[in-house]
């Protein structure tokens, strides 16, 4: 590792703080960290663990990652040249551990980052992002990291949609599905705490009763008592890590508890890596910004025809958003002309307008820099069925 650049980066993190340093910080801080290296080649960094990295972990994104870039090398690469991508695992859990991985990626200084499902880890790197001043491309739909936010920065950009259209979105579902009383499961970390605000805001707004409310451990091993709470709950709202959702269902099913469940992302990761059975999965519906096996989309048919032959499995909306992330990213630099200007990379997301997502049919950065404006819901009863969509505007239009 660039030892050197490290300590750069540190000390700019750390000067930034007081307000009289900020002009002075970004001068020196930004003198070499708007160019990626010498190289002329386009490269991206993936954030991202693999089953056996964490309990949490799977395989979903890095396997998008990969099939993403295999399918822009075959059709010429960026800029005449191959895309290099490189992993480095990332704790969603730990932010001392997803720290220095993240200044690991800022040692490669490639043209672009991609990664961090979990919005937490991110949030406390907001100094360190700054600093390194290159583009990255991450999956959580945290609302904090939207640029003008507490944790937001000019070169972080949310391949979906904010948290808040998930929620609100999801309390829609649940009255949809004849719900009047809402209880809510959440892991207890940022993901879980900020869904769940945003939910019992849309659930106050919708008139709806709030039920029980629950927050468990990333890592439990028991929810029995917890889903014993949520008896009086009509539709219970689920935002958890895919393990903490898998189990959540499994016990319900033991249990004899049928209740509608919505989740978010994990919802089909759980049903994709056969986390839970058939009836099992009954009760489960996902707010996801897509199903691309299922959907209208022919980019996106192509693309899980692609996934299921590689991967033997269904791709995922998080496998599919990663996809749709490289490939952005490859055409925002084709666009750019350039491959290690990173401010002219930036530029160029926040300025285009991409049309061959297999997830979201059209890719556009609003002010708060989310690139994705569409939501489905999936039903994975049966064979599964998409039974709702949903446009998202921009974010000034809310």
């Amino acid at each position: 590792m660039n030892t050197d650049r490290v300590r750069r980066i540190a000390l700019c993190s750390w000067i930034l703080t007081p307000a009289v340093a900020v002009t002075m910080a970004l001068a020196s801080c930004g003198a070499d960290t708007s160019d990626a290296g010498s190289s002329d080649q386009a490269s991206v960094v993936g954030l991202i663990e693999i089953k056996g990295d964490s309990p949490n972990a799977l395989n979903d994104y890095n396997n998008g990652a990969q099939l993403a870039v295999d399918n822009v090398n075959a059709s010429g690469g960026v800029l005449g040249k191959p895309l290099k991508y490189e992993r480095i695992p990332a704790s969603v859990t730990d932010p001392q551990a997803a720290r220095t991985a993240y200044l690991k990626a800022v040692d490669e200084n490639p043209s672009a980052i991609i990664g961090f499902p979990g919005g937490g880890s991110l949030e406390a790197l907001t100094r360190d992002v700054d600093a390194a001043a290159i583009p990255m491309v991450h999956i959580s739909s945290d609302g904090k990291l939207a640029r003008g936010a507490e944790s937001g920065s000019e070169w972080l950009f949310s391949i979906n949609p904010d948290d808040t259209a998930r929620a609100t979105n999801a309390v829609a579902l649940a009255r949809k599905l004849g719900g009047r009383r809402i209880g809510i499961v959440a892991t207890d970390e940022t993901f879980g705490r900020v869904s769940t605000t945003n939910s019992i805001d849309a659930i106050e707004a919708a008139g709806l009763e709030l039920g029980t409310v629950r927050y468990v451990p990333p890592t439990a091993t028991d929810l029995t008592g917890t889903i014993l709470d949520m008896r009086d709950s009509d539709v219970i709202l689920s935002w958890t890590f895919p393990n903490v959702l898998a189990l959540q269902l499994n016990q319900m099913n033991q249990n004899g508890i049928q209740t509608p469940v919505i989740s978010g992302n994990s919802g089909p990761l759980v049903v994709a890596g056969n986390l839970v059975d058939d009836t099992a999965r009954r009760p489960l519906n996902a707010v996801t910004p897509c199903a691309p096996s299922i959907g209208d989309s022919a980019i996106g048919r192509t693309f899980a025809s692609e996934y299921q032959a590689r991967y033997g499995m269904t791709p995922t909306a998080s496998a599919t958003q990663v996809y749709d992330a490289v490939r952005l990213l490859a055409a925002a630099m084709e666009e750019a002309g350039t491959v290690s200007n990173h401010e002219a990379i930036a530029e160029s997301l926040r300025s285009i307008e991409w049309d061959q997502g297999a997830c979201a049919s059209v890719y556009k950065s609003d002010d708060a820099q989310f690139l994705g404006h569409q939501m489905v819901v999936e039903a994975f009863a049966g064979d599964g069925s998409i039974i709702d969509r949903y446009e998202v505007a921009p974010t000034s239009e809310r």
